[in-house]
């Protein structure tokens, strides 16, 4: 990793404005690094601190929080894309602060390795995993990831079928836990939001907005929507709670009154409809 000044170490500097301190990444990174740090490290530090975490460990933060930003070249810096000529990196920096103080807690806890019984699973089915409870995706939007990662038409209910195997290895204990911490990682994120008008201002160049990624997202989402219409009321609730909240099949039961053999056969004869839909 490149130097890191402790926060408030001062260096002396030409006042750069914050667009061409993103262009000096790509011309002369060492000193860009050394001024950006001069600039913000009070602001990253201070981010941290308004977390709750006392110095100690808003200090451990503030050091990964570096070590992310000024990995592989400073790519997520020379990323960034300017818009307008009066801009402020501070919109941007403390939303990547703030994400990756959670990516931090997510490694610290543990969070991040994947369960033994579901390192046996085939790879794809590790991967839905990763997507459904470490990113906090959906089974529609689990479909778009992957079709834009292996560039293969995926059909939805073939999220549903590997979900399943993976619930069916998890104790309904294990599977609450999991929930719990990617609801709590979700709340996280939502308290500070950016504003829309705030994020436009800066937005890495290599996020997937893409025109053709963007359609094939609308595509599987209608695709999914329009089968999900034909099922009935109870097997729309039914799959909802079961792969979209997590649920076991007992909650479940409780939740819609009627007996598990009964969600069981229900689950198994809304996805045979969906796959018939979806071909």
């Amino acid at each position: 990793m490149k130097r890191v000044n402790a926060p408030g170490e001062a260096i002396s500097s030409q006042a750069l404005t914050d667009a061409e301190l993103i262009s000096l990444f790509h011309t002369d990174p060492d000193r860009a690094w050394e001024i950006f740090i001069h600039k913000y490290a009070d602001l990253i530090f201070g981010c941290l601190q308004r977390q709750g975490f006392d110095y100690d460990r808003a200090m451990d933060r503030f050091v990964y929080v570096c070590e992310k930003l000024s990995e592989k070249d400073f790519r997520r810096l020379k990323s960034v894309r300017y818009a307008g000529s009066h801009g402020d990196l501070t919109p941007w920096l403390l939303q990547v602060v703030r994400n990756l103080s959670i990516n931090w807690a997510q490694s610290e806890e543990g969070r991040k390795r994947l369960l033994k019984p579901i390192t046996k699973l085939p790879a794809r089915d590790q991967r839905i995993f990763e997507l459904y409870f470490w990113k906090g995706m959906t089974p529609s939007f689990i479909c778009e990831q992957l079709q834009i990662e292996t560039n293969t038409k995926i059909n939805p209910v073939e999220v549903f079928d590997s979900l399943e195997r993976i619930f069916a290895l998890l104790s309904r204990k294990k599977l609450w836990r999991l929930m719990s911490n990617l609801a709590r990682a979700r709340g996280e994120v939502s308290l500070d939001e950016i504003s829309e008008e705030t994020s436009l201002a800066f937005q890495p160049v290599d996020e997937r907005a893409t025109a053709e990624e963007e359609l094939i997202e609308k595509e599987t989402q209608e695709r999914v929507n329009r089968a999900m219409e034909q099922l009935s009321a109870r097997q729309r609730l039914a799959l909802q709670l079961r792969y979209e909240e997590g649920l076991a099949v007992g909650d479940i039961a409780r939740i819609i009154n009627i007996t598990e053999k009964e969600i069981l056969r229900m689950l198994g004869a809304a996805l045979k409809e969906l796959k018939r839909l979806l071909k």
